[in-house]
């Protein structure tokens, strides 16, 4: 067998084992018996339906949930129980069929920098099951469990949405659990071609707190007149349990295409031929302000930072462009050195086409400008640094819920000009090139 050959065979053995993280989640498919591309666009990323489907605490939009549920809940206690009240517990229900979701995941990579350049490591790392659904009107829940293949178990997201705690179009609902902060238009944990360094890369090893970190607390959320989204919480502060707690807001409006609560004029159309069209632009803007307890606990400090930030998501026809931008100041982000702050501005934007419903290619531009002390200085000073990535990929559906993806990296450095020293730029050079399977049942 020739070289080519021999890559062709292990590029599709490759395919064939390999798994991916993905966040769909098939029992809802099972619970209105449709496809998942109901609400997404290469599963995890959400379409405008499916977005409006999570704002509405996975609920069909305009009321119409129960007519598109195929398969009946377990109501617990009558509708009667309603006019009782306080004298009868309020009825409920469960869901009619498992609300569990199994997902495999794993990752074959390819790093020419690296050795071994090329690993298996990634494969079957671990298994994950993600409940998610609704427990009566207005009340749903997710819960996200992973069992790695080293045996440790996480417990990853867990909350309670409580919806229309004021009327009943969404204009004020809660989250109460362990979640990620709603800082942005769209959802953030649902990246395909790898987690945003804005919400994902901490700004060191001695200060880890980043906005996708789960945490723990309360948000308030909603869907003011069927545009205007808004969502403020009060959550855990990172690091060793402290007094202090992060607050944070973000507001956004969404110009065109489907309302963010999924209510046209003509109601809910959840039966889109083409969902991943709509044509729209949605701007929104974020603050966060925290603290964090750093280090070991022998060099334990505190460190309280903020965060401003906005993000936009523009949809024309099949084009999807978005992005994100956050500039961020730390009093005191260093271990062992007091009185030194430093600033950050991180941005990113992708742009997403799709060529078929069943072929999306991508590409992610991101920078990171940034401060660390000086080496070379006797005093408390830092210096500037800055870095780069482009992040190409092409997602394939193999079907509504298979999912190939290959996916690449290119990252590059600026010079950094320390005391006495210069650490010279270095342009963008490749990292690594993964391809996986992402399957959902």
């Amino acid at each position: 067998m020739n070289r080519a050959a021999l890559s062709i065979l292990v590029g599709i053995v490759i395919l064939l084992l390999a798994a991916d993280r993905a966040y769909a989640i098939p029992a809802f498919a099972r619970k209105y018996k449709t496809s998942c591309a109901t609400c997404h666009n290469g599963y995890p990323k959400l379409n405008a339906f499916g977005d409006a489907f999570r704002r509405n605490g996975y609920q069909f939009p305009a009321g119409t949930d129960p007519e598109f549920i195929k398969e009946e809940p377990v109501s617990l206690g009558s509708e009667g129980n309603k006019k009782a009240f306080p004298d009868a517990i309020w009825p409920g229900s469960i869901p009619g069929s498992s609300p569990v979701s199994f997902l495999m995941n794993g990752e074959v990579d390819y790093n020419p920098k690296v050795d071994p350049r090329f690993t298996f490591g990634g494969l079957g790392s671990s298994i994950e099951a993600v409940a998610a659904g609704t427990v009566g009107e207005d009340l749903s829940f997710w819960g996200h469990f992973i069992l790695n293949s080293d045996g440790t178990m996480e417990l990853n997201r867990i909350f309670l949405i409580f919806s229309n705690l004021i009327g009943n179009s969404y204009g004020l609902n809660m989250r109460v659990g362990v979640f990620e902060p709603g800082l942005f238009s769209f959802s953030t944990h649902r990246a395909w071609l790898e987690g945003f360094w804005l919400t994902t890369r901490p700004f060191s090893n001695d200060m880890g707190w980043t906005i996708e970190e789960t945490q723990k607390g309360i948000e308030l959320n909603g869907i003011v007149k069927g545009r205007f989204t808004w969502s403020a919480g009060i959550v855990e502060s990172f690091g060793n349990l402290h007094a202090d707690k992060d607050y944070y807001g973000h507001v956004a409006y969404k110009f065109g295409g489907l309302p963010p609560d999924g209510v046209l004029e003509a109601g809910a159309a959840p039966n889109n031929a083409q969902p991943f069209i709509d044509n729209s632009l949605t701007v929104g803007a974020f603050a966060y302000a925290g603290s964090a307890t750093l280090g070991p606990d022998s060099m334990s400090a505190d460190n309280k930072f903020t965060m401003i930030g906005g993000d936009f998501n523009a949809f024309y026809e099949r084009f999807n462009l978005f992005g994100g931008i956050g500039v961020r100041h730390d009093n005191q982000p260093f271990v062992g050195t007091t009185g030194l702050a430093a600033n950050t501005t991180v941005w990113f934007a992708e742009l997403d086409y799709v060529v078929f419903p069943w072929l999306l290619p991508g590409i992610r531009y991101e920078s990171w400008s940034s401060e660390t002390p000086d080496i070379g200085s006797t005093g408390n000073a830092v210096v500037s640094y800055s870095e780069q990535q482009i992040v190409p990929g092409i997602v394939f559906l193999i079907r509504p819920n298979v999912k190939a993806t290959l996916r690449a990296s290119f990252a590059g450095k600026g010079a950094v000009n320390y005391t006495g020293e210069v650490v010279p730029s270095v342009g963008l050079q490749p990292g690594t090139v993964s391809v996986s399977l992402a399957l959902g049942i």
